[in-house]
């Protein structure tokens, strides 16, 4: 597989995908999917290995990095590089988790540095990004907030294969603006949107936005209950009128995965980690056109 994006189900509300392309690992998110840490461990192994490259957690909030759930994934799977969230955690368990990472840090830091803190700072250290590179691309979010959901990070996971576009919690329509003036970037690069917020009708993802980012694909994260019945109507409705198709994790995993010498992404759900295909759909990711 050139690429591979899994958004997994889980058994409580929240997020958790991994993002494979070769030799790279990404687990986004610090939680356990439903059927335990033996998913994720056949997840992994599926790609020849036994650790993953790196954690990327978007946001403090328990529904992305659980405490119980991230001690696991750091004792299993020994992440080569977490990256974290630039602002303070204001509950116990983001002091918990923030604390334990830094100390992850502390342990490996004389081998490798493992931790990087997405902060703007950081941002402002990176060279700019070329249209159709494969280097993953970091936005800015908002520093000048009493909202800890406006400072969650923001990447586009980018590869041979297909590009994913993650924006954790964000909510605030200024920093989707944002995003759309990056000039005719955005809108050549997108093919899977991971919906911020999963799938809140808040603002941010509007017809605008849409119109400028033009995905192949929306992936909203929830669990079996879907107590907080996610994605919103409204944003549906907008998908459906897009033509953007919209897939959630509700009745299972989601898969996108894209074959090396293919010009086209193939798309499927499944009912369970058994590997029970629910329904398939094929794209041209952008950077095949």
């Amino acid at each position: 597989m050139e690429t591979k994006f899994r958004a997994f189900q889980l058994d409580t509300p929240g997020s958790l995908f991994s993002f494979y392309k070769p030799d790279t690992y990404t687990l986004i998110e610090a939680r356990i999917p439903k059927g335990g840490i033996e998913v994720l461990r056949r997840d992994i192994k599926a790609h020849g290995k036994d650790h993953i490259e790196v954690l990327h957690i978007t946001s403090w909030d328990e529904d992305h990095c659980n405490y119980e759930d991230l001690i696991q994934i750091l004792n299993n799977f020994r992440p080569a590089k977490i990256e974290i969230p630039h602002y303070t955690p204001d509950t116990e368990t983001g002091l918990l988790c923030h604390k334990n990472i830094i100390g992850y840090h502390e342990i490996h830091k004389h081998y490798i540095p493992t931790v990087q803190i997405v902060s703007p700072q950081y941002i402002d250290t990176l060279p700019n990004a070329s249209a159709k590179g494969l280097t993953d691309v970091v936005y800015k979010s908002k520093m000048d907030t009493t909202k800890k959901n406006d400072m969650s990070s923001i990447r586009l996971f980018r590869s041979a294969g297909c590009n994913v576009l993650s924006l954790g919690d964000c909510e605030c329509s200024t920093i989707a603006d944002s995003l759309t003036f990056t000039g005719s970037f955005v809108s050549t690069e997108v093919d899977v949107l991971i919906l911020p917020h999963h799938g809140a009708d808040n603002g941010f993802i509007t017809a605008e936005f849409l119109d400028k980012v033009k995905p192949k694909i929306a992936i909203c994260s929830s669990n079996y209950d879907n107590q907080y019945e996610h994605p919103k109507e409204e944003i549906k409705k907008l998908l459906h009128e897009k033509e953007i198709r919209l897939y959630t994790t509700k009745t299972g995993d989601v898969f996108v995965v894209h074959k090396k010498g293919e010009a086209i992404s193939s798309v499927y759900n499944l009912i369970s980690d058994n590997e029970k295909i629910n329904s398939t759909y094929t794209f041209s990711p952008k950077r095949h056109k």
